[in-house]
């Protein structure tokens, strides 16, 4: 499977849409987006890899469990961005430095991804600002 960067806009998108700090995986089901199919758990996935996600008491997880046979089990977790993942959020929600990964970057893994918004979107800030 590889990494859909419309998908992670759109989760991105409905994360940010929430109107609490934290949120679950049937917030993403509410917003059309089931968490369960494969697709969404390899990103989920890839979105704790990176940092971008955590309980919201710290630790790490985001809910799901697999038995030795594949079974999935999912578990209602209050979950939340961290502070990587609200810098990755706001980079990607400016709509400059997306088009630009989106159109540049097409294939991007998940850490370039990240690396690569969060700088073009302080650059992109800086200028804004007159600041370069």
């Amino acid at each position: 499977m590889r990494i859909d960067h419309e998908y992670i806009k759109r989760m991105i998108d409905i994360i940010l849409s929430h109107p609490s700090p934290t949120f679950a995986i049937e917030d993403f089901d509410d917003a059309g987006l089931s968490f369960q199919t494969a697709e969404f758990e390899f990103h989920m996935k890839h979105f704790e890899d990176q940092g971008l996600i955590e309980q919201d008491d710290g630790d790490r997880g985001f809910g799901l469990t697999k038995s030795v046979d594949g079974y999935a089990s999912w578990s209602v977790l209050p979950l939340r961005l961290t502070s990587k993942g609200h810098d990755f959020a706001e980079a990607v929600s400016e709509k400059t430095v997306w088009d630009k990964v989106r159109t540049e970057l097409p294939g991007a893994a998940m850490s370039s991804l990240v690396t690569v918004s969060v700088g073009l979107f302080q650059a992109y800030a800086k200028k804004k600002l007159g600041l370069s």
